[in-house]
């Protein structure tokens, strides 16, 4: 199954350090363009998700029978009634490729593993788009998207959401005993749902802290 959407190629680039529209070369441009065109064809993506009643007290978020201690997650989801938990791969195309790739040339397998960071960021925001439609006709505005390793929200919590989810079942994921996902190109997120409107605008490197000093951070 084709990967649904497009992959940005400015996105690629970032993810390769590159910031401004006429650096690199006329040859890693045709690279990033085969990487792209290689995994929107040939990704297979999968995504499950589950709501839940939430609660925000203090710091302290609850949801299902997790408890989670994270200021920057309490933040995020304060005012809301709701969450959805989900988690997505862009399959393993992307592992593979840039496998292969390492064999022959390094500098293409740089551009597969962006293509691959930008593909699986691209379809996790037509999830989002797709829960915010969906909650939004019920009287429900969604919150920016909020992972597991962001800020003070622990990595070990993503336990919680592979046992909640069933996600190795439902996606294919397995997560290993050093908490990465396999395959590689995956993600786990929580989205906040408030009866509320709130000017929700800000996220990824627009809300990280490391925003200054990340180098592969969106700036300007």
């Amino acid at each position: 199954m084709p990967l649904e959407v497009t992959i940005p190629e400015n996105e690629v680039r970032r993810y390769m350090g590159f910031r401004g529209p006429v650096e690199g070369s006329p040859e890693t441009d045709a690279m990033i363009k085969k990487a792209i065109a290689s995994l929107e064809k040939d990704c297979s993506p999968r995504y499950v998700s589950k709501a839940f009643p939430v609660t925000v007290d203090g710091y302290k978020v609850e949801f299902a029978d997790v408890v989670i201690e994270s200021r920057a997650l309490a933040r995020n989801l304060a005012g809301c009634t709701e969450c959805v938990l989900f988690a997505a791969t862009a399959g393993p195309s992307c592992d593979m490729l840039v496998k292969r790739a390492a064999v022959t040339s390094s500098a293409y397998a740089s551009c597969c593993q962006a293509a691959g960071a930008a593909a699986i960021e691209a379809y996790c925001d037509m999830i989002n788009d797709k829960i915010r439609n969906e909650y939004e006709a019920k009287g429900l505005f969604a919150r920016p998207r909020f992972s597991p390793g962001y800020g003070d929200l622990a990595l070990a919590h993503q336990k919680d959401w592979f046992r909640l989810l069933d996600i190795t079942k439902n996606t294919g994921v397995e997560l290993t005993d050093s908490l990465l996902m396999v395959p590689t190109k995956s993600v786990t997120a929580v989205i906040g749902l408030s009866p509320n409107r709130l000017p929700c605008v800000k996220q990824g490197c627009e809300a990280c802290t490391m925003a200054s000093t990340c180098a592969f951070s969106r700036k300007g």
